[in-house]
């Protein structure tokens, strides 16, 4: 994510770790989430609060983009937001273990037991599906809302591009513990709902009241 996520949040990750800087994969065991969290407890403290506060601002962002997009192209904006807000509803009821590993080494409990816990949680099915839907859903919503602002040509047709090709960015930035291409990702959708929410801002979302 050098910073790469144990375990997965949205398109903003929620806890990260350190990853070598040769780009090489990150930890993949409980045992090694642990002891990467156990090695540098700050860093992981704050990608904890930098997932609470992007989180909050993802939302914002996906509501911002989804009313215009809805608005020029109704059923690819209506299905992207679904899908994305649903993804990110998802992954924020599933358990966030890198705070409760935090927790549970500062008050002395031991790595192995840490580890054993991460693994029984992560294998439950009340968890294993939401990070599943979270994962497919996100993605698609944010393509969908990208192809939604380029036919709806809410905002110009390489900035629609971008949450578009973010996603297999940001996929392939997770999936190798590569920092450097998830903060492009990230870099990318940004950019798009920033414009996009110029746009709301000069000139709204596009709707107007029915008498």
């Amino acid at each position: 994510m050098a910073p790469t996520c144990s375990h997965p949040g949205p398109a903003l990750p929620s806890g990260c770790h350190r990853a070598p800087a040769s780009g090489l994969p990150a930890p993949v065991t409980e045992e090694e989430i642990v002891r990467d969290i156990a090695d540098d407890r700050t860093l992981t403290e704050v990608g904890l609060w930098c997932w609470l506060f992007g989180g909050i601002a993802i939302v914002v962002g996906a509501l911002v983009v989804g009313l215009p997009a809805m608005r020029y192209s109704p059923k690819l904006g209506r299905w992207g937001l679904v899908l994305f807000g649903t993804g990110l509803l998802a992954i924020a009821s599933a358990p966030e273990m890198d705070a409760v590993a935090l927790g549970g080494l500062e008050e002395g409990v031991s790595q192995d037991a840490l580890a054993k816990a991460g693994e029984g949680t992560y294998g439950r099915l009340v968890v294993a599906v939401p990070t599943f839907y979270f994962v497919v859903a996100h993605v698609l919503g944010a393509t969908l809302l990208g192809v939604a602002l380029l036919r709806g040509r809410v905002i110009a047709p390489w900035a629609a591009w971008l949450p578009i090709l973010s996603m297999p960015v940001n996929v392939v930035g997770y999936a190798g513990g590569i920092m450097p291409l998830t903060v492009v990702s990230f870099a990318m959708m940004a950019v798009a709902f920033a414009l996009a929410g110029l746009v709301v801002v000069r000139h709204g979302t596009g709707w107007t009241r029915t008498p």
